[in-house]
């Protein structure tokens, strides 16, 4: 029975339907199968029966205006908690019209919930003024519980068969062969990717052995398969070579899996195969591939070897063996397959701090970088490495590659390059000291004072170039200097020749500079240090003069700058007669640079090149 025909077998008895009916029931509604009760017209209960104190789990009492509309609390009808004024008898009240069939859920004092079906009937005298309600309802938890179970029911249904849908549309659409099979290796189902892989129809195949796919050479395969799955065995991925109906072969790998009957007993066999005959191609070629790479790393004649991504030897070629003294333990050495590691200085090197182990820590080449290797028998190697991470397709490190190169032939040569430049030096120094003695000598013996000018002039210019050059044959790098070592020496030497209360504060970017810039700048910053000297006193008589030598305009780009307290000059109406000017500008050209000069807020010089 539904719950719409319960609800129209409960009607109303006559008595109901009068003023009369809000007085005191008769006993025999206590024998009714239905909860009723009645309530005035402010909501508050009147009477009620045995069978409303059951489902509500209490008495409430008569006539309270703190329990009205109901004897249950807290209530549900039609969805979230309700409130008092919420519930149906509440709403036949406020609007005079019964209520048929209203389904809600009551909670008992003891937290039990009980579904009911209510029915409200409005009470008027004879005047047709409302008065009161009456109100008849019954427990149908049982038959909500029962629907609910047959919604369940249905959904689950609903579902599995889903479920056998989408199974099937899977294994119909799939690209590997899916055949079943029973315990004498007949076929049984046949899908398309089996059509597609094998080229038969399952009309031709249904019925026929399995090792109709076989070629005869594996005949003798299928018994060992029937047996383990009668053992209740699975088999994964299982690689063999099967026929197809226009009698090629190809790769497979197969998945046999045992079918069971509703009482768990084995009845056949699920096979997925698979064609992988691209993939033992690909394998194939790339085997090949390993091979020939292997070949040519072998033929490089430089130490070069691999590693995973911790660092662990993977791989090494016979020029790494030469280089290293000693065979690598694949699997075991890690980061290098040197014996033991220094830094060109001679400090020990750690294995897990070497270049190798850098690369593959911070997952990029490291370059610019020499160390040096030392071999069992106590030999020492000068090399550079060259460590790149090797990464999967997804960007991943999984190892890195090295190679190391041998650089003792260039060490000799820098060695005998330095003896040379040393030799250099010498000669060069000795022969500046002497252009100095005669410039000195003959700047005593004049008694001209332009000519005295002229010949210290010129032996200042000549130690700015002494200076450079001690700082071009002090250096290891042959073709390079050092800014700040050059501000330095160039500042002091001709700190040496100024009166005491001359003071040059100087600074420099740590960059280098090419040689043949050396000389040219020395020349021009003596002369602006001269002349920052000769015409840039501040007050007091002191003179503190700034240098400096900074990058700009990138890494090519340099400016080198003079200050000064004094008043400053205009360029162009002294440069005609400034021979010192002159210089300036003829070696700013020849540095492919530009002079300039400034007299606010300070008086500055500055030269830019690069």
């Amino acid at each position: 029975m539904s719950m719409e025909e319960v609800a129209g077998d409960l009607t109303f008895p006559p008595f109901a339907r009068g003023s009369a009916a809000l007085d005191t029931p008769p006993a025999f509604l206590d024998m009714l199968p239905v909860a009723t009760c009645a309530c005035d017209a402010q909501g508050r209960v009147l009477w009620f029966n045995s069978r409303a104190v059951e489902i509500w789990g209490r008495k409430p009492r008569i006539g309270d205006d703190g329990e009205k509309f109901c004897g249950s609390s807290p209530l549900a009808f039609n969805g979230p908690s309700a409130l008092r004024q919420e519930t149906p008898m509440a709403a036949g009240l406020r609007t005079g019209k019964p209520a048929r069939a209203v389904e809600g859920q009551l909670e008992r004092p003891d937290g039990s919930r009980v579904w009911v079906m209510v029915h409200i009937e409005p009470v008027k005298d004879d005047n047709g003024r409302l008065i009161g309600a009456i109100a008849c309802f019954h427990d149908n938890t049982a038959m909500h519980a029962a629907a609910a179970r047959r919604a369940e029911e249905q959904s689950a249904t609903f579902q599995f068969t889903e479920q056998l849908q989408r199974l099937a549309t899977i294994v119909e659409t799939s690209d590997d062969a899916i055949i079943s099979k029973n315990l004498d290796g007949i076929i049984q189902t046949w899908n398309q990717g089996a059509q597609r892989i094998f080229g038969y129809g399952a009309e031709e195949v249904i019925g026929k052995p399995v090792t109709i796919l076989m070629p005869p050479e594996r005949f003798d395969e299928e018994p060992g398969i029937l047996a383990r799955l009668r053992r209740g065995e699975r088999i994964d991925h299982y690689e063999t070579v099967r026929r197809r109906k226009d009698g090629t072969l190809l790769d497979v790998s197969l998945t046999v899996s045992p079918v069971r009957d509703h009482a768990g007993r084995i009845i056949g066999a699920a096979k997925i195969a698979r064609d992988v005959t691209a993939q033992k191609r690909a394998e194939a070629a790339l085997r090949d591939s390993e091979r020939r790479l292997q070949d040519l790393l072998a033929a490089i004649p430089a130490a070069i070897y691999t590693t995973d991504a911790a660092g662990t030897i993977t791989y090494y070629n016979e020029a790494a063996v030469e280089f290293a003294g000693r065979r690598p333990i694949i699997g075991a050495d890690r980061w290098c397959v040197s014996w033991k590691l220094y830094w060109p200085d001679g400090r020990p090197l750690p294995h897990d701090e070497c270049p190798m182990a850098l690369a593959l820590k911070e997952g990029r080449p490291i370059r610019g970088t020499e160390a040096v290797a030392e071999r069992p028998d106590g030999t020492r190697i000068p090399f550079i490495p060259f460590p790149t991470p090797l990464r999967d397709a997804g960007g991943k490190v999984i190892g890195a590659i090295n190679m190391l190169v041998d650089v003792s032939e260039r060490k000799q040569a820098e060695t005998q390059q330095r003896v040379l430049l040393r030799e250099l030096n010498h000669r060069v120094k000795n022969n500046m000291q002497m252009l100095q003695s005669l410039l000195y000598t003959a700047m005593r013996q004049t008694q001209n004072q332009e000519a005295r000018k002229v010949l210290d002039d010129a032996a200042h210019r000549i130690s700015a170039m002494a200076a450079a050059q001690r700082v071009l044959y002090g250096t290891t790098d042959a073709t390079r200097f050092s800014a700040g070592e050059f501000l330095e020496a160039v500042c002091s030497t001709a700190q040496q020749t100024f009166p005491p209360n001359v003071k040059i504060v100087w600074q420099a970017d740590p960059a280098e500079l090419g040689n043949d810039i050396a000389m040219p700048l020395a020349l021009i910053l003596n002369e602006l240090l001269t002349n920052a000297v000769k015409h840039g006193r501040g007050a007091g008589g002191s003179n503190v003069v700034g240098v400096a030598l900074r990058q700009s305009d990138g890494k090519d780009g340099f400016v080198l700058s003079v200050e000064d307290g004094g008043p400053g000059f205009e360029l162009q109406a002294v440069k005609a007669q400034s021979s010192g000017l002159k210089l300036v500008q003829l070696l700013a050209r020849q540095l492919h640079g530009e002079f300039q000069a400034t007299s606010t807020p300070r008086s500055r010089c500055t030269v830019r090149f690069s």
